[in-house]
Formats: C-alpha cells, structure tokens, sequence
C-alpha cells in the first residue's frame, strides 16, 4: 500500500508544480502587455540604445544603471550568434499594415520600429528579459511569503494580486528593467535574512545591485537592521540603551558591503561624467514634494497608488501590532525611507517604483493576517461545537 500511494503523491506534486509554472507564465504576460498597450513600452528600444551610445535622455540617472542595458546587449550577441543564424527573423517576417479607414499614431509607430533594422531582434529580447525577471520575482515572493504563510493556495492569491499590481503600474514607464532587477535583489536579500542563509551571498548581490540602480542603497543596510534586536525598545530616551546591537563582524560586514556599493557608484560617474541629476515635472526637494501633494499630479499619484497597493496600507496600519516581529521591523525601516526618498525625488504616479515595499513587506503581512484570522475562525466553531 505505502509504494502506490507515494506515486500517486509524487504524481500529483508534480502536476501541481507545473500547473503553478504555466499560471506563473500567463501571470507574467499581462505586466509586459500593459507596459505595451498602457504605456511607452515602444520607446524602450530608443532609451536603451541612447544607454548603449551614452546618450540618455536623462543622463542622470540613466546612464549610470548599466547593469540591465549592457546584460540584454549580451543576450542579443547570443541570440544573434545562435538562433538568428538559424531562423533570420528580419529576413522572415515583414510588418506592413494596409487599412483604408487609417490607423492609429501607436500603431504606425509599431510598424516603423518593427521594420527598424535589429528592432525586431531586440524586442524579442526585451520582452523575454521582462518575462523572465516576472517568474523570478514570482518565484523569490513565493519563497519568502512561505516563511511566514503556511497555505500555499493563499500565497499563490498574492502571486496574482502581485501580477496585478505589478500590472496597474505602468504609467509612464518603458520596459524597466533595472526597477525589477531592483526587486529580485531585494528580494534575494530577504531569503537570504529569513533562512538564515550564508551573508557572504550579499556581496555578488550588493556589487550587481550597485550597477543596477540607486536604490539598491539600502540592501546592506536591511541586513543589518535584521540582526538588530529592538524587540525592548519603546519610543523614550531610557528604552534607547534596550536596543541590542549586532556583533562586531556584522558591523564589519555591512561596512564592506557599503564599501563596495560606493566605489561602483562613484566609479560610474568617473567612467560615464557626472552630470547633475536632470528634472521631470519639477526640480527634487520641495518641489517635487509638493508636486506629489498638492497639486493635479498628485492626484493621480493617489489613485495610481490605490491601482497598485489597493488599501493594503491602510489595513497594515490598522492592525500593526498583530504582526511577525521582523515584518513590522522592516515596514518601520524601510517603508518610510522609501516613500519619502521617492516622494521627494520623483514623480511619485510612477508606481512602479514602489514595489519592493509591497513585495517584500506588505503582501506577506497582508497574507499572513488572512491566515491567522482564518486560525482563529476555525478554533472559534471547534469550541463552540464542543460547548
């Protein structure tokens, strides 16, 4: 009896498996059509040649985020070495639209860039690199959120609440790949923190993110603050000395890690030429703050921002002191330097770029109330039955 029925379990995990490998593929479409159909999904093509021949639109900061632009130009030689050789793809197709009514402006510009020679080529490539960062990230959540949740079909419900979100935030935005880089990193950081695996795989991760995009910034620091005890603190001058510090070689560590993050960042700017950071709406600082509050813009910042995140804010908030220790440690760290920074700095309707926060930190807890208020439903008609 034991052998037939491990087949049979072996047999329907691994139908499992695959079932949530093609939903996760159908989920990582509809990101990539929005950026098409939404948004200026078009004018990638143009943004990263302009990286490629060192000049950007705005230069700063995009020129210096070299980590995504110059990974795609190395699959491109691949493909054009490997696959093109084989099927010449330009040579094959041919995009012409004939409509005696007219077309539309984004359609005629889809057929100029499709019959653009090598654009064809480079957004097979871009809309593969996008598809695969969308199952890492899918992958990297679903093995994060399973330290905290135990039901793997509630956490698969936040996998397709994420492909949504990730999907409402498009405004304004070609394909992005460093803002999605962004999150694998982060999120790599957070597995690495949870499973208490070997920190030495912070240093590739640090020195990747540092090429990527600015934001990685604060990846050490999340490491470090994890290690940090503040479980006796309270917000008075006397709980101060409560709070217990890493060790020596965590300090050390988090220093090196910093170390490496400033030297790529300031050696960036040596290799390309600083150049002050260009503007967008209006200048970073209060400017752009009040931009983002008080003005037609930040109206649609707020709703954006509710297509992207719903009100799960508002309901962490609301019950913030039932939650895992270090997810309300990591909201209280991260999630005010990051809306602040980027309040500050940017135009915030660009939702894409709070992301990491939900992914890391508000979906799981999100997830992780559901689960227990379901607990304590159960428990509830298990005693009631009983009485």
């Amino acid at each position: 009896m034991y052998t037939p029925t491990t087949q049979s379990f072996q047999k329907n995990n691994r139908i499992g498996t695959w079932f949530i490998c093609f939903c996760f593929a159908i989920l990582a479409v509809f990101p990539i059509y929005r950026n098409f159909y939404y948004s200026n999904g078009l004018l990638t093509y143009e943004r990263h040649k302009a990286v490629i021949e060192k000049r950007s639109d705005y230069y700063n900061p995009w020129q210096y985020r070299v980590l995504c632009p110059y990974t795609i130009e190395a699959i491109l030689w691949i493909y054009n070495n490997t696959i093109d050789k084989v099927y010449p793809i330009e040579e094959k197709l041919h995009f012409s639209i004939q409509n005696t009514s007219g077309t539309t402006n984004e359609t005629d510009q889809f057929v100029k860039l499709m019959q653009t020679p090598g654009a064809m080529k480079y957004m097979i490539v871009f809309i593969l690199f996008r598809f695969v960062e969308h199952l890492l990230i899918f992958f990297l959540a679903w093995k994060l959120w399973s330290y905290f949740i135990k039901s793997k079909w509630l956490i698969f419900l936040g996998i397709n609440f994420l492909a949504l979100a990730m999907g409402n935030a498009v405004a304004v935005a070609d394909l992005s790949f460093n803002t999605y880089m962004d999150i694998i990193f982060y999120l790599i950081t957070a597995n690495v923190i949870v499973y208490k695996k070997n920190p030495v795989i912070l240093i590739p991760i640090t020195l990747l993110a540092a090429f990527n995009r600015e934001t990685g910034i604060l990846i050490p620091a999340l490491y470090f603050i994890s290690l940090t005890d503040f479980s006796s603190f309270k917000f008075n001058a006397q709980s101060i000395k409560a709070i217990i510090l890493p060790g020596t070689k965590t300090w050390i560590f988090t220093a090196a890690l910093y170390f490496i993050f400033i030297i790529v960042f300031i050696g960036l700017r040596i290799h390309f030429g600083y150049k002050p950071q260009q503007v967008f709406k209006a200048e970073a600082g209060w400017p752009m703050l009040k931009l983002n509050l008080f003005s037609a813009v930040g109206v649609k910042a707020f709703m954006e921002l509710i297509g992207t995140f719903a009100v799960i804010p508002l309901i962490i908030l609301y019950k913030f002191k039932s939650f895992p220790y270090l997810l309300k440690k990591w909201f209280l760290f991260l999630v005010p330097i990051w809306f602040a920074v980027h309040f500050i700095s940017v135009v915030a309707y660009q939702t894409r770029l709070f992301i990491v926060p939900l992914v890391i930190i508000m979906l799981p807890m999100l997830l992780w109330l559901i689960e227990q208020e379901i607990k304590v439903t159960k428990d509830n008609i298990a005693n009631n039955i009983t009485l």
